[in-house]
């Protein structure tokens, strides 16, 4: 087997393992195990700004909303939130917390183990040899940060959720979006720029 091969082989071995991590994070500990994905994402905002449309918050969390819908279906399932239909225009639905959704405690998921068996700086080169080949691919793939209608989308949400209230959600998206790039992960930068 070719050096490539065998590399490809293994960070798929560490994705697959890291997904049944956080698959078991989750169970033992509820939607709220990773606040910066997933359902935990969406409980996160919505505790910042409850009633948020489905258009606003897929973009806050620069998701499909066909995810999102998929996202919000599990969490209106296990009454974590409600939908109804806004009151000005009954063609968007408007997300809301639940009582239990409110309730939902923020667990405390200490995932620094899995780095443990590498020294500070085995941690280092490791988090910039992820940089380099998440940019290589971005590269190779291109991204897609050209969003034309992003500022129109902008004023149009600061409008609907107010300027205070989307600064606030905006603010907790870049902190996201550094944690996250600290960590090498460029996921969270698509849409916006530095």
């Amino acid at each position: 087997m070719n050096m490539n091969a065998e590399l490809y082989d293994k960070l798929a071995k560490l994705q697959w393992l890291l997904q049944r991590q956080h698959l078991k994070n989750h169970t033992e500990a509820g939607p709220m195990a990773d606040k910066s994905r997933g359902q935990g994402r969406i409980l996160a905002f919505l505790r910042m700004k409850d009633g948020i449309s489905t258009k606003d918050l897929s973009y806050m969390l620069d998701i499909r909303i066909s995810s999102l819908n998929e996202l919000l279906a599990k969490l209106e399932k296990a009454e974590y939130i409600t939908r109804r239909p806004s009151e000005t225009d009954k063609r968007i639905m408007l997300i809301y917390l639940t009582p239990k959704g409110q309730e939902e405690e923020e667990a405390e998921v200490d995932s620094s183990g899995i780095f443990s068996c590498l020294t500070q700086e085995e941690q280092t080169a490791f988090r910039d040899y992820l940089v380099r080949i998440s940019a290589a691919l971005e590269e190779e793939l291109g991204s897609d940060t050209d969003r034309d209608f992003m500022a129109v989308w902008m004023e149009a949400a600061k409008e609907r959720i107010g300027s205070e209230e989307f600064e606030k959600l905006m603010a907790m998206r870049g902190q996201m979006s550094g944690m996250w790039r600290n960590m090498g992960d460029e996921r969270f930068r698509r849409g916006f720029r530095d």
